[in-house]
């Protein structure tokens, strides 16, 4: 038998490659993480499409589910790993004994605002916050779901200008592919969601931002929200035993936020979300850009931890919690 170096040689190194390409594939884990319809979780998407996650050994699978309070049922059943969904219902669950831990953020900024159907008049529209809220008084008003981050904001902006639930219908409507029909037609004069439903707003005339936390507008109690607005959270359990997993994810996120905030690549941002949320025709293409334009500042992972604080204080002063909650126990950020 006639022994080849160069056979060997190949041979032995093709064996050490399959030996590392497994022992990659075995490294690398995935992160089952919420998103939502439309704009969604940017900041993961972004890391997703432009390969930060599969950097740090990790796949980012991203997984629609519309509503925060489900977001957090989701996750504590174990089927989604991460949650993104508004601080109010994170601090809720907390309240009621869910071992939960903050990680970071995927919306700095608020992430809902208030809308008026194209057939509702608003005449204090001019006058803005608080005066406008008297305009809805009597009327239906669209929220997410019932318990959701936008039902409970709703009634923060009524309760700012002298009004509460039993002034108004509160509806549940879904995201805003669902919102925007109901609106539309006119079953619904008012909706309080996220993007790009303020994009649907301006390309097809259906309905106008009336109060937009995002440029100062509304009560003090909304406002103090920005920059913890839209957290990232994972179960207790799973922060304990996946401590590195979440500190690569920080990582990934970090990289995301850093391309996403560059203005130079608002091109390629508004691209990963065209991929990843169709909507079809020019009025489509221009609400979701418009939407984009309206919230990409706030796509960032720091998380004010003051702002959270100032959130659970407020829960626990209107009686929306029955105890105060210290919100550094739920932090555990990366």
């Amino acid at each position: 038998m006639t022994f080849s170096a160069p056979a060997f040689l190949r041979s032995t190194l093709g064996a050490l490659a399959l030996i590392l390409g497994a022992n990659a594939m075995a490294q690398t884990e995935t992160l089952r993480i919420q998103d939502y319809p439309g704009l969604g979780n940017v900041i993961v998407r972004v890391a997703a499409a432009n390969g930060y996650c599969e950097k740090n050994g990790l796949k980012c699978e991203l997984k629609t589910i519309p509503a925060g309070p489900l977001g957090i049922q989701t996750l504590l059943a174990g089927d989604i790993d991460i949650a993104f969904g508004p601080a109010e219902v994170v601090i809720q669950a907390a309240n009621k004994g869910a071992d939960l831990k903050i990680i970071g953020n995927a919306a700095r900024d608020n992430i809902f605002f208030l809308m008026a159907g194209t057939h509702t008049e608003t005449p204090n529209a001019a006058k803005g916050y608080p005066a406008v809220m008297a305009d809805l008084k009597g009327k239906k008003i669209g929220v997410t779901a019932r318990g959701s981050g936008a039902e409970f904001q709703l009634l923060d902006m009524l309760k700012g200008a002298g009004l509460s639930a039993s002034d108004v219908t509160i509806v549940p409507v879904g995201a805003p592919n669902t919102a925007l029909p109901a609106i539309a037609n006119k079953q619904i004069d008012a909706l309080m969601l996220f993007a790009p439903m303020d994009g649907f707003c301006g390309a097809m005339k259906v309905c106008r931002v009336i109060v937009d936390p995002r440029k100062g507008e509304g009560p003090k109690e909304i406002l103090q929200l920005n920059g913890a607005s839209g957290p990232m959270t994972v179960r207790g359990d799973f922060s304990q035993k996946k401590g590195a997993t979440l500190t690569a994810f920080a990582k990934a996120m970090r990289e995301s936020e850093a391309f996403i905030q560059n203005p130079a690549n608002f091109a390629a941002v508004l691209k990963v979300i065209n991929d990843t949320f169709k909507i079809e025709g020019p009025a489509g293409l221009e609400a979701v850009e418009t939407s984009l334009r309206n919230s990409i500042s706030g796509a960032r992972f720091s998380l004010d931890v003051k702002a959270l604080q100032a959130a659970a204080d407020y829960l626990s002063r209107t009686g929306q919690i029955d105890k105060p909650v210290d919100t550094s126990k739920i932090l555990q950020l990366r």
